[in-house]
């Protein structure tokens, strides 16, 4: 049988109850565990904490587990599915087997129903927890009806949108038929006019290159025409030793024809240079002309080629029916945009060379504290690792996996002598810059150089000394290679010889002043000796 009718006051947000009765304490787990099974058959819904509540006789125990549906549509729906699902097992057969009207169906046998208004009034288990999820009485139908008013808003909306949208597109249509029109316009009357007017220029360019080229024709033929005139003029310096010659007798005659011939020749001569060098710069100012007027010519072309192309595109654009709007809009972004990058790559750029010069600064500046500090670990405290803060020699080998490969190798065959040697040779080794016993490997992205095990020189160490002077060495050759690459020299570092690694200077710092507090008393506070030169006190 149904459990709700049609005006009845369900539970909102929708929900549904399941419940069993259990009589022994040992079923209580089963119960729960039969319940989520039945609310698993249910993908809607959303099941709760499970609630138990006493009963008579004793050790009988009421089982429920509320499902949530929501407050959708589909919810009420699913939660209704529940009076079919549990047909002859709902709310009414629940409430007379609790009650003991009817005999029980059977052994943990499970009940369900959609919830009503008279379970979130009720004063069991279920109606409390209803309660206190401050849950509503609500009729399905008016559910439906508010649903189905809310889905007709929203085609309203949804309709009012389509309208405006189709209006807006009416609308963009009309404008870009109206700018369509006033291209056409232009392609058919400014374009054409435009084109005239380079043409007229072009032309009118082309009349003064040609008008020049004229003008120089013409002063390359006076030119030549000077020319003969000076070959002319060179050969009358020897008329007046022919005439000479010819008028021995006549001297006084001879001598006035000569003076009258060497005069005009030499009128004629200057006359000559002077207007040759005149010409010269008239033909330099010609050609210099001749050369503007080509330039200006061939940048006339280039712009009668863009706006041709310029054109073509509109036309093309035009035929296609495009709008051109968007175009110049989007040109004229991408240019502001360009312009407002270039200036803030400007003002980036001098900030970040502000910032280097800075941390430049900074660096040297603390690299100067740190040598500093430097020389004076090395003046007041010992170069060894049985201290937490001291000097490190980084390049230098370590001599104790070497003493104890040649206490292990020659016993008593002046162990400690082949040490120090071998310590010595394999120390010239690694400060040779010829030997490179390093490969190149990708850190982070970043290039890095690392000892490469491979190397012929460190496999034959290996195999003569054992594993832990070749270590030694290895460690020698990073050290030397990190602080002293190309010269391969060893060099001092402040080193934290509790963590192995370099030390920071305010860890040098502490150190300093920790060992000056607890100094011996027979040091008759001495204080710590640094540099002679001043230092700086940025750290």
């Amino acid at each position: 049988m149904a459990d709700t009718r049609v005006g009845e006051l369900l539970v909102w947000p929708w929900a549904g109850v399941l419940a069993t009765t259990t009589t022994t304490h040992s079923e209580d787990d089963t119960a729960v565990s039969l319940l989520a099974s039945h609310a698993r058959q249910h993908p809607a819904a959303v099941a709760t904490t499970p609630l138990v509540e006493d009963a008579s006789p004793p050790y009988t125990h009421h089982h429920f587990l509320v499902l949530h549906f929501g407050k959708s549509l589909s919810g009420l729906r699913a939660v209704e599915s529940l009076s079919g699902r549990f047909a002859g097992a709902g709310r009414t057969e629940w409430h007379q087997q609790r009650h003991g009207e009817s005999a029980c169906p059977g052994a943990m046998a499970v009940y369900g129903w959609t919830a009503v208004e008279e379970d979130l009034r009720g004063e069991d288990a279920v109606g409390k927890f209803l309660s206190a999820t401050a849950a509503t009485a609500r009729r399905a139908e008016d559910a439906v009806a508010a649903e189905e008013e809310r889905a007709m808003r929203l085609l309203e909306a949804r309709w009012e949108e389509a309208a405006a949208a189709v209006l807006a597109a009416e609308e963009e249509t009309s404008l870009l038929l109206h700018e369509l029109s006033e291209l056409r316009t232009i392609a058919d009357e400014i374009v054409p006019e435009m084109n005239r007017e380079v043409e007229e220029e072009n032309r009118m360019l082309k009349a003064a290159l040609e008008a020049a080229t004229k003008e120089i024709e013409s002063k390359m033929e006076k030119i030549a025409q000077l020319e003969n005139l000076e070959t002319v003029g060179r050969s009358c310096h020897f008329l007046p030793e022919l005439i000479e010659e010819v008028t021995s007798s006549h001297s006084e005659l001879c001598s006035d024809i000569s003076w009258t011939v060497e005069g005009a020749s030499w009128v004629t001569c200057s006359d000559s240079l002077m207007l040759q060098e005149k010409h010269k710069r008239e033909m330099e100012g010609i050609h210099g002309k001749r050369t503007q007027l080509e330039k200006q010519l061939e940048q006339r072309e280039a712009l009668i080629e863009a706006l041709v192309s310029v054109t073509r595109w509109l036309n093309r654009k035009l035929e296609a029916g495009e709008s051109l709007t968007d175009t110049v809009a989007d040109h004229q972004r991408i240019f502001t945009a360009t312009l407002l990058l270039d200036a803030e790559q400007e003002r980036l750029k001098a900030s970040w060379l502000d910032l280097y010069k800075r941390e430049q600064m900074n660096t040297n500046e603390l690299q100067e504290n740190r040598q500093e500090l430097i020389q004076g670990f090395m003046e007041n405290m010992p170069i060894s690792g049985r201290v937490v803060v001291g000097i490190k020699r980084m390049g230098q080998l370590d001599e104790r996996p070497f003493q104890v490969a040649c206490k292990r190798k020659y016993r008593d065959d002046d162990a400690e002598g082949k040490a120090a040697s071998l310590v010595s040779s394999w120390q010239e080794e690694i400060q040779k810059t010829s030997w490179h016993p390093f490969t190149t490997i990708q850190v982070d992205r970043e290039d890095k150089e690392v000892v490469d095990d491979n190397d012929p020189k460190l496999r034959q160490l290996r195999l003569e000394c054992g594993d832990s002077v070749c270590y030694a060495v290895k460690v020698a050759l990073s050290e030397i290679n990190e602080y002293s690459p190309h010269g391969r020299h060893v060099m001092n570092e402040i080193w934290n010889f509790q963590e192995g690694r370099k030390a920071t200077m305010t860890e040098a710092i502490a150190y300093i002043l920790e060992q000056l507090r607890v100094a011996d008393p027979g040091l008759g506070g001495c204080e710590f000796k640094g540099p002679a030169k001043n230092r700086s006190t940025s750290i």
